[in-house]
C-alpha cells in the first residue's frame, strides 16, 4: 500500500464498504491498517468462497449473540445486497446465527447431570428416559440431518424444550434457500468466532460441511474471515482517539 487512497480502494474491494470510522483508523495508524489489509486480502480475497458468501460469514459472526455489532451487521447486509444477495437469503443467515443461544444449554446440562451424581441424586430418577426421547431424537435427525452424542443429555433433561429448539433451529432447513453446505459453513463461522470458541460445534459442523461437499480451503477461509473481526477493536477505539494528546 502506498497511501490512504490505495488502502481505501483495497478495503472496499475486499469488504464491500467504507465509512468514517475507517477514515479515522487510517489516519490514526496507516502502517497498522496496511498490515491488516495484508491479512484481510488472504482471508477475503483467496476466491475459495464467492464474495456474497464472504459477506454472509461476516454477517453471521457480527449478528451472533456473542458479538452483536449492529453497525457491522448493517454494513455487511448492504455489502451482501451489492453482491446479489436476496432479502430471503439474508434473513436465513440471521436465522442460522440465532441458534447460538442453545450452547448455554449444551454446556450447562452435562454439568447439572454430573453435579446430581456428586450430590447422590440419580440422573435416571431426575430425568428418566421415555418414548419422548426417541421421538425427539428422530425429529432432530430427520430435520437437521445429523445426530451427536453431545445432544443426548439435552434431550433427556427436557424433551419438550429440545423439541422446541428442533423446530426453531430447523426453520432454515425446512424453508430456506441456502444450500446445506452454506448453512454448515455459517455454523462453523459462529462457533469458531473468537467471541464464542465452541469447539464441539466447530467439530460437528466442520464434519457436516465436508459431508455436504465443502472443500478444506473453503472451511479454512471461513475461519480466516472471522479471525479478521479482531480489527474491530482498533476501529472502535480509533474514533475516540482523534484530537486527544498523549
Amino acid at each position: 500500500m502506498t497511501g490512504a487512497v490505495d488502502m481505501k480502494t483495497e478495503f472496499e474491494r475486499l469488504h464491500g464498504f467504507w465509512n468514517d470510522a475507517l477514515d479515522l483508523a487510517v489516519k490514526e495508524h496507516m502502517t497498522f491498517f496496511s498490515d491488516y489489509l495484508v491479512m484481510a486480502k488472504v482471508a477475503l480475497g483467496s476466491g475459495h468462497l464467492e464474495p456474497k458468501l464472504c459477506d454472509f460469514v461476516m454477517l453471521a459472526a457480527n449478528a451472533s449473540v456473542t458479538h452483536l455489532n449492529p453497525e457491522a451487521v448493517a454494513l455487511h447486509i448492504q455489502a451482501a445486497i451489492s453482491h446479489g444477495a436476496t432479502r430471503e437469503e439474508i434473513a436465513e443467515v440471521l436465522q442460522i446465527s440465532s441458534v447460538l443461544g442453545i450452547h448455554a444449554y449444551m454446556v450447562g446440562v452435562p454439568v447439572l447431570l454430573e453435579e446430581l451424581v456428586a450430590a447422590g441424586i440419580s440422573p435416571d430418577k431426575a430425568f428418566p428416559l421415555d418414548d419422548k426421547f426417541d421421538r425427539v431424537k428422530s425429529q432432530f435427525t430427520q430435520q437437521r440431518g445429523y445426530w451427536s452424542e453431545q445432544l443426548q443429555s439435552m434431550v433427556r433433561s427436557s424433551p419438550a424444550f429440545f423439541e422446541g429448539y428442533t423446530a426453531f433451529s430447523s426453520t432454515p432447513w425446512r424453508s430456506g434457500t441456502l444450500a446445506p453446505v452454506v448453512k454448515e459453513l455459517l455454523y462453523v463461522a459462529i462457533d469458531v468466532s473468537t467471541t464464542h470458541l465452541f469447539e464441539p460445534g466447530v467439530r460437528i459442523h466442520t464434519r457436516n460441511a465436508l459431508r455436504y461437499g465443502a472443500t478444506p480451503e473453503q472451511i479454512l477461509q471461513v475461519m480466516q474471515i472471522v479471525s479478521c473481526l479482531g480489527m474491530q477493536s482498533f476501529l472502535l477505539g480509533a474514533t475516540h482517539l482523534q484530537g486527544r494528546s498523549a
